[in-house]
């Protein structure tokens, strides 16, 4: 997901219509994924590639490009509550975090194993001693506060701004529409509101798969127009219990650091 929507759904939001109950069989799916001790998942971003859009304004014709420069991910937790998620960037940038059962977190690097207190310092350090965009300063920001969540700890609450579920065989369709939190509940604080489309699709009963699109618009300051963004990703769910994911010794030494909980 781009950076500006992904922020949009962790910061919190209102509903903006009457929400609904979703059907008791996908109420059951949710229940079964919601109690999964153990699972994998991977995340695919469905993007086309660059696209360019072209706005008049008053200084004449803007283009702006768009384009999802989301990682591939996969996820897993194991049998023991620790995490995996394994992020690639289309720049070959790879960055693995892992998160203990108990809270504490570590992120492989160009540089080796970091704490979160870690990254945050050589961050800080970076953007005072370059006053520009560096290769460290790059992957320092994408090491920065990475979304860890699980499937079921995105898709439930996304489905809780739900107006309306239509049923197909064994597809779920959710649409909804969503109004971000004001700065200190201040409603003259909050973005525009989005439009959130959930795909689910079932098989015996279970959700195998499904498929989130975020449709938004962004203020472009300079031009004062609004341009139109959305974001299209799939996440496909594998119900194998994992018994135990890969920590290196230098991640397991780390993960005892005090930083790691910060």
């Amino acid at each position: 997901m781009s950076a500006c929507l992904r922020l949009l759904l962790i910061a919190g939001a209102t509903a903006l219509d009457a929400l609904a109950a979703p059907p008791p069989a996908l109420a059951r799916a949710l229940e079964y994924l919601r109690d999964q001790k153990s699972y994998s998942w991977e995340v695919i971003n469905a993007d086309p590639g660059p696209v360019a859009q072209q706005f008049k304004t008053r200084r004449g014709q803007v283009t702006m490009v768009q384009q999802n420069i989301s990682p591939h991910i996969k996820g897993s937790v194991d049998r023991s509550g620790h995490t995996l998620i394994e992020r690639e960037w289309s720049d070959g940038l790879r960055l693995d975090t892992i998160t203990t059962a108990d809270g504490a977190t570590v992120t492989s690097t160009p540089e080796g194993w970091m704490t979160n207190q870690e990254v945050l310092t050589a961050l800080a350090d970076e953007q005072v001693r370059s006053e520009t965009a560096t290769p460290r300063l790059s992957w320092l920001r994408r090491a920065d506060r990475p979304d860890l969540r699980r499937p079921d700890q995105e898709l439930i609450p996304l489905l809780n701004y739900a107006r309306e579920f239509e049923e197909g065989v064994d597809t779920y369709l959710v649409k909804g529409r969503v109004q971000p939190h004001g700065s200190g509940g201040n409603p003259m604080d909050a973005g525009p509101a989005f439009d959130v489309t959930v795909r689910l699709n079932l098989s015996s009963g279970i959700i195998r798969d499904f498929e989130v699109k975020v449709d938004a618009t962004r203020t472009m300051t300079r031009a004062r127009v609004q341009v139109p963004i959305s974001d299209q990703r799939i996440v496909i769910l594998t119900y194998l219990p994992v018994r135990q994911i890969p920590i290196p010794p230098e991640a397991r030494e780390k993960l005892k650091a005090p930083g790691a909980r910060g």
